[in-house]
């Protein structure tokens, strides 16, 4: 596979942040009076918008306001960037950066959250566009920011490929007519990406630098 741009998910593709982001479900629970889920079932709440995740569990919109604030206030007080990147994407990133691919950012995050991640890596001088969510944006899918993000890069769909961990990643890819890499690393796990459709599956950030460099990847 060797794609004239890429789009990157955030979350369980270029960051672990899980240890961040469960201290901060963790803390809203706590702070709103929930009993607290199992670290499995908090894990299936990354990658789409919370305020989805809350909707679906059957909270409401007062609640689902509460929470969030309660989330938002761990996250700002040192959740957001209680992450590491994986070990060999920053010279991922690099190299495709100096071989003259065009890269960018799509995540569910909202946006000023997206921009300060990928600020705090050093990383932002390395991408087209850093997208997350827009004021109004939620449900799983995640065509309207990818497809933002496409449009930093100026190709057209089928010339990029989308590089996520979890099927709103895959299938929104697939929605926007774009191929994908699931990558097994993340969060989703290899089972969620190859049902979701993914093009192809890779297992390590290795792997994942041989298929975007066009070398033949087994998986």
């Amino acid at each position: 596979m060797n794609p004239s741009g890429i789009i990157f998910d955030l979350d369980g593709t270029l960051t672990d942040s899980k240890r961040g982001l469960l201290a901060s479900l963790r803390h809203m629970h706590d702070a709103v009076g929930w009993e607290q889920p199992t670290e499995d079932v908090l894990l299936r709440w990354l990658g789409p918008p919370l305020v989805t995740v809350l909707a679906e569990e059957g909270r409401t919109p007062d609640e689902i306001d509460t929470a969030l604030l309660a989330f938002r206030r761990r996250m700002a007080d040192g959740g957001l960037v209680d992450s590491t990147l994986y070990p060999g994407i920053a010279q991922l990133i690099a190299e495709l950066d100096e071989r003259g691919t065009p890269l960018a950012v799509a995540t569910h995050k909202i946006q000023r959250d997206a921009e300060a991640v990928v600020e705090h890596y050093a990383l932002r001088p390395r991408f087209r566009g850093v997208h997350g969510r827009l004021d109004g944006e939620a449900g799983h899918s995640k065509a309207e920011v990818i497809a933002r993000a496409a449009a930093s890069i100026d190709l057209p769909h089928a010339q990029l490929v989308m590089v996520g961990d979890r099927v709103n990643d895959i299938a929104s890819a697939h929605e926007l007519g774009m191929p994908s890499i699931g990558v097994a690393y993340g969060y989703g796990g290899r089972d969620e990406l190859e049902a979701a459709g993914a093009t192809r599956v890779v297992d390590s950030v290795d792997e994942l630098a041989a298929l975007l460099a066009g070398e033949r990847v087994s998986g």
